[in-house]
């Protein structure tokens, strides 16, 4: 996972374990993979005005997540059809949390 800094500051504390990202020790935790799809994601993190982290527009920005589309191809089934030829299937490549890109705002100086 790629992450930019915005501005000087602190920033939200953060971790990545496999395709979970976690805010603030798990008061926040999104499913990245579950999150993807066939085109390109963007998600955003704020916090209320109660210091509450939510995905909902809110009181201060911060953080943007960029998930890129779903990458998918060609994979045989083993089976062949009735005129020798194999048959394929299309198969979506693995999650992979490299493409991902993390943009964190500070929060406070």
């Amino acid at each position: 996972m790629r992450v930019e800094y915005k501005n000087e500051g602190t920033y939200e504390v953060h971790s990545l374990d496999g395709a979970a990202l976690s805010f603030r020790g798990g008061e926040l935790v999104l499913n990245l993979d579950m999150l993807q799809r066939e085109y390109p994601v963007k998600l955003f993190v704020f916090e209320d005005g109660e210091g509450r982290l939510t995905t909902k527009l809110s009181k201060r920005y911060v953080a943007e997540i960029e998930i890129p589309g779903k990458k998918s191809g060609v994979a045989e089934t083993g089976v062949v059809n009735p005129f020798g030829f194999p048959v394929l299937r299309f198969a979506d490549e693995p999650f992979s949390s490299d493409e991902i890109t993390l943009t964190l705002w500070a929060t406070g100086s």
